[in-house]
């Protein structure tokens, strides 16, 4: 699972692929019609509530997962993808990625949804392993979500119910391209920061196996600045687990601006709408006063 340390947090702009609260109710939220997509109201939170079918007129597993278009999203350079998920059983997610609109499949990736009827964040990594088993850049045209896998777990659980809600690409940003889209000492001057920068680490799957996996955006991104960048703006950035060291290391007279405001301000909205708070489990949070690392409409936040 993902590591989440006490740390200054603020919004942050990242690649959202789907979320409920722009979708209309009742409607398939742009998904296909494989498993009765459906954007409901759970609880004060629009999601996407999908129920797994049976399909004896053609693939027996067709129903089984849901699927949403994506177009040209640069999974690569963004690395990972988060979601929450709820389901009445504890079992692995997998999703997948169809490549070139050819029926391709792109080789999967698993996460443990480990706590039964709560929202759980889900973390997929594509960055990481083998390049035979890597995601390409843009040539992904849709996700799979596959709750049961998509072996016989499927057909044996016909009729579970899930939900899904905030699928998006997460990761640092830098003129609204993902980092890893940009040479090493490349990035000179005046840098802003968007989407996300933390460490930690997860269980990542590739040759049919797990794989502890762990991540570094500090480290990443001081190996794409140039030792001539003079000024790193981070104040439109998630972050967790902040160390600047090695950013320092190579730019010691780099001027770093972490404006705490927008978190302040995201803060106070919060507390005039719990509804809209969760832990890092993604249980719904009704009283956000002790300190700690919550999920505010969608985004990290630290309450100190």
């Amino acid at each position: 699972m993902m590591a989440m340390a006490v740390a200054t947090m603020t919004a942050s702009a990242q690649v959202v692929l789907w979320n409920g609260d722009d979708k209309e109710v009742n409607s398939d939220g742009g998904f296909w019609n494989r498993s009765d997509p459906t954007v409901v109201d759970d609880d004060g939170n629009k999601c996407l509530k999908v129920t797994l079918k049976a399909n004896p007129d053609g693939w027996d597993k067709e129903h089984c997962n849901a699927a949403l278009p994506l177009g040209d999203v640069d999974f690569k350079a963004l690395r990972r993808l988060t979601m929450r998920v709820k389901m009445s059983l504890n079992h692995n997610v997998l999703v997948k990625l169809v490549k070139d609109g050819d029926g391709g499949y792109a080789t999967g990736r698993w996460f443990w949804c480990g706590d039964a009827d709560q929202w759980n964040i889900l973390t997929f990594e594509f960055a990481a392993g083998p390049d035979s088993e890597k995601i390409t850049d843009t040539a992904n045209t849709v996700l799979e979500i596959w709750p049961f896998e998509d072996g016989g777990d499927a057909l044996a659980n016909v009729g579970q119910t899930i939900y899904i809600d905030d699928i998006k690409m997460e990761g640092s940003m830098v003129a609204g391209k993902g980092l890893l889209a940009y040479a090493d000492n490349s990035l000179s001057g005046e840098v802003v920061v968007t989407g996300v920068v933390g460490k930690g680490s997860y269980q990542c799957t590739w040759n049919g196996d797990w794989h502890p996996e762990a991540y570094d955006d500090y480290a990443l991104l001081a190996a794409k600045l140039a030792p001539t960048a003079t000024k790193l703006d981070v104040s439109a950035a998630g972050r967790w687990d902040e160390d600047w060291s090695a950013i320092k290391a190579k730019c010691p007279d780099i001027e770093i601006i972490t404006d705490e405001s927008t978190a302040v301000q995201t803060l106070r909205l919060a507390r005039r709408d719990a509804a809209r708070v969760f832990s890092l489990s993604g249980q719904r949070v009704a009283d956000i006063s002790a300190k700690g690392v919550y999920i505010i409409d969608g985004k990290k936040t630290v309450v100190k």
